[in-house]
C-alpha cells in the first residue's frame, strides 16, 4: 500500500500570528523584521504586493512606514513558538505519525484512510486548525513528500482550490507539473534552478521526465532522489529523528548594540547556556561537551576584527547548567581580547546523548548521564511561572544593553497572564 502525507502549512505565520491578536492588521500591509529590528523575514500578501522583497532592510521602507503605509513587528519567538506548538497539536488529532519540518509546517501521514476521503480530511485539517487557533493554513496531500509541497504549492498559488489540493491521482500530478516551473519544486533551488533551465529543463515535468542517471551524472543523487519522488516513487523516508534525537544545540544572538566589555559577554553567554541547557533537559538529553564563540560584526569593514571560540567539556555528560556556568569566566580569559566591540556570541552543546545505551566510564564509577534534582525543581517552577522566574545569579535580572533591539514588539499573549488579551463589552 502506498503511503499518503499531507503537508500542512501556515500562511505568513508570523504575520498570521500578529493579526490574531490585533485583527487590525488583517488585509494590510505588514512584515515582521529579524534580530535587531534588521530585515523583513514575513511579509503579508499586501506587503509582498507592494514590491517589498523578502529580506529587505528595515530602513529602507522607514518613510512608509512613518506615512502608515506598512506596519512592521519586531520577532515575538515566545508568543510564534507558542502559537507553532498548538498548530501542531491540533495536526496530532488526526494522524498519531506527524512530523514537523519547521515552526510553520509538518508532514502528516494519512495512510490507510480511502482516497476519496482525503479531500475531504484536507478541509478538516484547514477549517480545524483555523478555529482552534485561528491560523490560515494551506494543505497538499500526495504520495512522496516532494509531490505533496508541490501540491500544497498549488493550494496556495490557485486560490480556486479553497487551500486543499490532493494529488494522489498521477493525472493530476501530470497536470501540475505540466504548469509549474522547475525553480519551485522542493530541493531545488536558485543556482540548480538556472542550470536546470539552461539544459531546457523548464517545468516540474520536465525535470520528472529526464534519466534518472543523466541527473546524478551533471547534478547530485539529491537531485536524482527528487526526480525519483516526482515519478510517484518515495525516497525522502519519514523523519525518525526528532526533537528528542538532536545532535547539537546552539543559542547565540546578535547584540542590540556593540559590546566591548568582558562583563557583559558574560552576562550574555551565561543566558545563552542557562538556554541551551534548559533546552538540552527538556529533550532528555547530556551533553559532554561544548563551544562557545565571541564575533565582530564582519560588515563593519572599518573596524578592527576579530572572531573567537573554544571547546569546554565536563567529566560526564550532564543537563545541569552549572558545570557550564563555573568553566565560562576561565573561558573569557582566554577568548576576550580587549579594543574590539563584539556585536556576537553563541554557546552550543556537542555530542548529546541519551541515558539509555550510553557508554559509561569503567575508571570513572559515576560517569552515568544524569540530571540533577536542584535542575528538574528549576525547570518545574519556569513551566508553571514562566521563562527565567528562577535563574542563575550569573544570568542576572535586569535589561542588559547586549539584548536585541525590539522597537516594535507585540505582547505575549498566550504565554504571560499579565499580557493576556482583554476583551471589553
Amino acid at each position: 500500500m502506498k503511503s499518503v502525507i499531507a503537508l500542512c502549512d501556515a500562511n505568513s505565520f508570523y504575520c498570521s500570528c500578529e493579526q490574531i491578536f490585533d485583527p487590525t492588521l488583517i488585509g494590510k500591509p505588514l512584515g515582521v523584521l529579524s534580530n535587531n529590528d534588521g530585515c523583513i523575514v514575513a511579509r503579508t500578501r499586501e506587503l509582498k504586493a507592494m514590491g517589498v522583497a523578502m529580506g529587505t532592510p528595515a530602513f529602507k521602507v522607514r518613510q512608509q512606514v512613518e506615512r502608515g503605509e506598512i506596519t512592521l513587528k519586531s520577532s515575538n519567538y515566545t508568543l510564534y513558538g507558542d502559537m507553532s506548538s498548538r498548530f501542531m497539536s491540533v495536526l496530532e488529532h488526526f494522524s498519531p505519525n506527524l512530523e514537523v519540518y519547521s515552526i510553520d509546517e509538518a508532514f502528516v501521514d494519512l495512510s490507510g484512510f480511502p482516497l476519496q476521503q482525503l479531500e475531504r480530511i484536507g478541509t478538516d485539517m484547514k477549517e480545524r486548525v483555523h478555529r482552534w487557533t485561528g491560523l490560515p493554513i494551506g494543505v497538499g496531500i500526495s504520495t512522496t513528500k516532494t509531490l505533496t509541497k508541490l501540491a500544497n504549492y498549488a493550494s496556495k498559488r490557485y486560490p480556486a482550490t479553497g487551500g486543499v489540493v490532493d494529488l494522489t491521482s498521477p493525472s493530476r500530478q501530470q497536470r501540475l507539473m505540466d504548469i509549474t516551473p522547475v525553480g519551485e519544486v522542493w530541493g531545488v533551488g536558485r543556482r540548480i534552478g538556472a542550470k536546470l533551465e539552461a539544459a531546457g529543463i523548464h517545468t516540474a515535468a520536465q525535470l520528472a521526465a529526464t534519466h534518472r542517471g543523466w541527473i546524478k551524472k551533471q547534478f547530485s543523487v539529491v537531485l536524482e532522489r527528487t526526480v525519483c519522488e516526482l515519478q510517484g516513487e518515495s525516497c525522502i523516508p519519514w523523519e525518525e529523528e526528532s526533537k528528542g534525537n538532536k545532535h547539537q544545540i546552539m543559542c547565540s544572538r546578535s547584540f542590540g548594540k556593540r559590546v566591548t566589555t568582558k562583563e557583559e559577554l558574560h552576562s550574555a553567554l551565561a543566558s545563552f547556556i542557562s538556554r541551551a541547557c534548559e533546552k538540552l533537559r527538556a529533550q532528555n538529553q547530556f551533553a559532554r561537551e561544548a563551544i562557545i564563540f565571541i564575533r565582530t560584526d564582519s560588515f563593519q569593514q572599518d573596524s578592527p576584527q576579530t572572531s573567537r571560540s573554544l571547546k569546554l567539556m565536563v567529566p560526564s555528560p550532564t543537563s545541569d547548567t552549572r558545570p557550564w556556568l563555573q568553566q565560562l569566566g576561565a573561558a573569557l580569559e582566554v577568548i576576550y581580547q580587549q579594543g574590539y566591540e563584539y556585536k556576537k556570541a553563541g554557546f552550543a552543546l556537542m555530542e548529546l546523548c541519551h541515558d539509555q545505551g550510553y557508554q559509561g566510564d569503567l575508571l570513572m564509577p559515576h560517569s552515568m548521564p544524569e540530571t540533577t534534582a536542584m535542575m528538574s525543581v528549576l525547570d518545574t517552577i519556569n513551566r508553571k511561572y514562566g521563562r527565567n522566574t528562577v535563574r542563575p545569579g550569573s544570568v542576572g535580572f535586569a535589561k542588559k544593553g547586549w539584548h536585541m533591539n525590539q522597537q516594535s514588539l507585540s505582547q505575549s499573549y498566550t504565554t504571560n497572564w499579565a499580557e493576556i488579551v482583554t476583551v471589553k463589552s
